[in-house]
């Protein structure tokens, strides 16, 4: 079973009360490494959208690998300023008109230590302020602890550091009135779930899609694997097209200092949402023949 068979073995704790999800809510996902590569796989939005029928859902994966709350890792051929790297995944982000965002950072930071919490609590207030004006509702996600791995060093130096930014992350929800969602105490087998112990590869993102339902209050979704292959297929050719338009690879010659090349070509990044839209409608279509 997809969630449901094992799911009981997973997790015992009661969950929390399930996050309220409304119908048309427009869901936009911040985050680093884990993030970005959950498009590639699509277990975890699957499950999402599963456990919520009835309700018109749409995910946006802003993720990118390395990243951190300041956006260092987005930096362009064109600058590689910290300050534009940060605006550039607020104006990103309110650009899409939000209603959820969920927040995934931490992980990167962490390997700064307890001296490092500072800049990150500071950077993770920042990011909020920043993202204040979609008035949209936000889920902080704690980082996932890094497993014990082949040929690796012991992690648990590494998640005694981790720990400390998922109490900050915590902390901050806690002040801010925010959802916030623990990934941290679910560890999968190293050895078919992640690619080093840290990244997860396509089974692990499979595995840990019940405790991403969990951590937002929702048990399973009652379907098989096989039951939702169709639907999750439909996410991924999704969240292709939208990768196309948000990340094209000849950017810098569509917006870039090489525009005057190229730059005409810029128009054709609108020619993308009419295949995103499609794409939703077959999203839309799946979920409803979706039958226990």
């Amino acid at each position: 079973m997809f969630l449901s068979a094992t799911f009981a073995t997973l997790i015992l704790a009661a969950p929390p009360a399930p996050f309220e999800f409304k119908d048309g809510d427009r869901i936009v996902w911040l985050g680093n490494t884990l993030v970005e590569r959950e498009q590639r796989y699509g277990y975890w939005e699957t499950a999402l959208l599963a456990a919520n029928p009835g309700k018109k859902l749409t995910v946006r994966n802003l993720g990118w690998s390395g990243d951190t709350v300041h956006g260092e890792a987005r930096g362009r051929f064109d600058y590689n300023n910290a300050e534009k790297c940060f605006k550039q995944i607020v104006d990103q982000t309110l650009a899409l008109q939000p209603t959820v965002i969920f927040i995934s950072y931490g992980t990167n930071e962490s390997f700064d230590g307890k001296e490092g919490l500072p800049k990150f609590e500071k950077g993770l207030a920042k990011l909020l302020d920043a993202l204040a004006p979609a008035k949209a509702r936000i889920v902080l996600f704690s980082p996932r602890p890094f497993a014990v791995a082949p040929s690796l060093p012991d992690p648990k130096p590494a998640n005694e550091k981790l720990a400390l930014y998922r109490d900050a992350i915590k902390a901050t929800a806690e002040k801010r009135d925010l959802r916030y969602a623990d990934l941290f105490d679910e560890k999968p087998a190293a050895g078919t779930s992640t690619e080093n112990g840290i990244h997860l590869n396509e089974n692990g993102y499979r595995e840990t899609a019940a405790a991403f339902l969990l951590s937002l209050g929702y048990e399973s979704t009652g379907f098989s694997t096989a039951q939702l292959e169709p639907l999750r297929q439909a996410v991924l050719a999704k969240n292709e097209q939208f990768f196309n338009k948000w990340r094209p690879q000849n950017e810098t010659y569509l917006f870039g200092f090489r525009k005057h090349e190229q730059g005409r070509n810029a128009k054709e990044i609108a020619e993308f949402d009419p295949f995103i839209a499609k794409a939703e409608d077959e999203i839309e279509k799946l979920r409803k023949s979706l039958t226990k």
